[in-house]
């Protein structure tokens, strides 16, 4: 017996009009913050990985896929930075770290550690991507070991919020 689920995009779009707009506006408030050592605080937090991780848990991957392929673009555009070629690889990143996440949530074993693996995931995927298409002038590896070296912080705060949005948001488990 085949089951089709039926998806509302009415409800998909209307979530994700409401919940782009935090994931815009939450990175600009981090980044209000001065510089640690001349880096952003956003390097070292990962702001814009957390609503499209909770967008995923709590309201399915459409959600997510929208938050995360809209959120670099249009901060840009309000901002003006990141720089162009970083707010490509930053939505490249996000789109892929939303997919790895969603994949690693479906095994119940890992799922606990799905947002924190994703990202490296997305990390290594993206820092890859820069040897076939430079977006921003820094060598893949260097980019690579000093976006690790700087997300340590925000790695572990991933993993807090991967735990709690498991065991606290209400799961659309299914509902893709």
């Amino acid at each position: 017996m085949q089951i089709t689920l039926k998806t509302d995009h009415r409800s998909t779009l209307k979530t994700a009009g409401w919940v782009l707009p935090i994931a815009i506006v939450f990175p600009i408030l981090v980044h209000l913050a001065p510089p640690i050592n001349g880096v952003p605080v956003g390097a070292y937090l990962l702001p814009m990985f957390y609503i499209p991780f909770v967008a995923l848990v709590a309201y399915r991957l459409p959600v997510a896929l929208i938050v995360a392929a809209l959120a670099p673009p249009l901060n840009f555009l309000i901002t003006g930075n990141p720089q162009w070629g970083l707010m490509g690889i930053l939505t490249i990143e996000l789109v892929t770290f939303t997919f790895l996440a969603y994949a690693l949530l479906l095994p119940n074993t890992i799922k606990w550690f799905a947002a924190p693996l994703a990202y490296l995931g997305a990390k290594t995927i993206s820092s890859a991507f820069l040897i076939f298409i430079p977006l921003i002038e820094v060598a893949p590896y260097q980019f690579f070991s000093t976006s690790l070296n700087n997300a340590a912080t925000g790695i572990l705060i991933l993993l807090v919020i991967n735990i709690l949005s498991l065991k606290y948001l209400p799961s659309q488990e299914g509902a893709d």
